[in-house]
């Protein structure tokens, strides 16, 4: 197995998360434009999103590649142990600061599904 360069691990990793990102605010756009009745520009944005979808599985594919599923699957762990629960705890801190408790209530019950993730991520590197 080759070594990526540094930079072209990150990158790739970047473009991974962005390919990712778009391919689900593509197809949550595209559900809120089949029920507002526009059924052709929800086609368009739902052939796009299969376009990231495709990035993102080839990016992936090329990580394995190279860093193998177990360096990946840590990756995940690390990223969900150390940082998607904390996010999602921040913010909910400020949405009640700001008055928002129903924004709140729902990040707090998300915190404990990301802990959930995290969980099983953590186990699943141990398999490797």
């Amino acid at each position: 197995m080759s070594v990526l360069g540094e930079k072209t691990e990150a990158g790739l990793k970047d473009l991974l998360t962005a390919n990712a990102e778009d391919h689900m605010r593509l197809n949550a756009a595209a559900s809120y434009l089949e029920k507002m009745g526009d059924s052709r520009t929800a086609k368009d944005l739902r052939d796009k999103a299969n376009v990231e979808l495709g990035h993102f599985n080839a990016i992936f594919s090329t990580l394995i590649k190279y860093e193998g599923i177990d360096g990946l699957v840590n990756d995940m762990a690390r990223e969900e142990t150390e940082q998607h629960v904390s996010e999602y705890t921040n913010v909910a801190n400020a949405a009640k600061a700001e008055g928002h408790d129903d924004i709140e209530a729902m990040l707090c019950a998300f915190s404990e599904q990301e802990k959930g993730i995290a969980e099983t991520l953590n186990r699943t590197k141990n398999a490797f």
